[in-house]
């Protein structure tokens, strides 16, 4: 089953309030301990998108050496300057309908020769690698300043419309989340965050979107590049961050998940793996810092 490790917030959700960005536009639903709630307490403070897409490592050869090491290895491995996790891909004539999967909000720790605040976002989505100008997705991002306190907090994203952090939700380090994405076609989707430690679920449904292909489905650690400078935030250290109960299907039914995914590691420029990803098993994996 898919929500066999947790027991999640169950019950009708109902609509409790509209907006909308410039054509994408969206309702948003809340439930605290399995009752629907007042969803108006939630703030969306729209920000610049993030682009959370995927970028290949800038050093081509040192990635090159490091994939034939790792097929020797018989594992599918590939680097990014960018992302570490998992990707998976389905086809156009059988595009993704949904994603799934439950993840620790990353729990950091400072990482020695780098200034402070650094960062970790973790977040699930559909496209954003082969399919690279459009991506849905949500997670959280973590920060930890020089004195090593922390804070989190959930955004959402489809890229290239508008990114928005989600003030009054309650997140903190080392909880476990889960993120479903359903995209109904290629322009309308649903977006259901859940803390069940915390008590809350939130249900986005979204229209008038930027395109998506619906080939990639990913599961993702990031050092993502902030808007306005395009360029990366200093990457934390962390704790060992796990994805769990990880599922995708097609349009036709098809469950891909990370059964013959990529396993992407995060390489720094000077070709140093920071991030690894590992698979438990064809659900489970796990990343891990270096």
């Amino acid at each position: 089953m898919r929500h066999s490790l947790f027991s999640l917030l169950l019950g009708a959700v109902s609509l409790i309030t509209t907006t909308g960005v410039t054509g994408l536009e969206f309702t948003v639903s809340l439930e605290e301990n399995g009752k629907a709630a007042d969803a108006s307490k939630l703030q969306f403070v729209k920000i610049p998108p993030l682009k959370h897409r995927r970028r290949g490592h800038r050093n081509a050869t040192i990635a090159a050496n490091q994939h034939e090491a790792a097929k020797r290895g018989n594992n599918d491995i590939s680097y990014s300057d960018n992302w570490c996790g998992a990707s998976s891909r389905s086809t156009e004539a059988d595009p993704i309908r949904n994603v799934f999967g439950y993840f620790t909000v990353p729990d950091l720790k400072l990482r020695a020769g780098i200034p402070p605040p650094q960062f970790a976002a973790a977040w699930i989505g559909i496209d954003g690698a082969k399919c690279n100008q459009t991506l849905l997705q949500a997670g959280v991002t973590t920060v930890v300043n020089s004195n090593g306190g922390q804070s989190a907090s959930a955004w959402w994203e489809w890229y290239p419309g508008a990114a928005y952090s989600i003030a009054n939700l309650p997140v903190k380090p080392g909880d476990w989340m889960s993120v479903n994405i359903t995209a109904h076609d290629a322009t309308s989707g649903r977006i259901i965050v859940t803390n069940a430690q915390r008590g809350y679920s939130m249900t986005l449904n979204l229209t008038s979107g930027p395109k998506l292909c619906r080939w990639d489905v990913e599961w993702i650690l990031e050092d993502f590049y902030e808007a306005e400078t395009n360029k990366q935030v200093p990457f934390a250290s962390f704790q060992d961050l796990w994805f769990l109960d990880t599922e995708a299907t097609t349009v036709r039914g098809k469950n891909i998940g990370i059964n013959g995914a990529a396993m992407v590691h995060l390489m720094n420029p000077q070709g140093k793996v920071l991030c690894q990803a590992e698979k438990y098993d064809n659900a489970n994996f796990v990343i891990t810092s270096h």
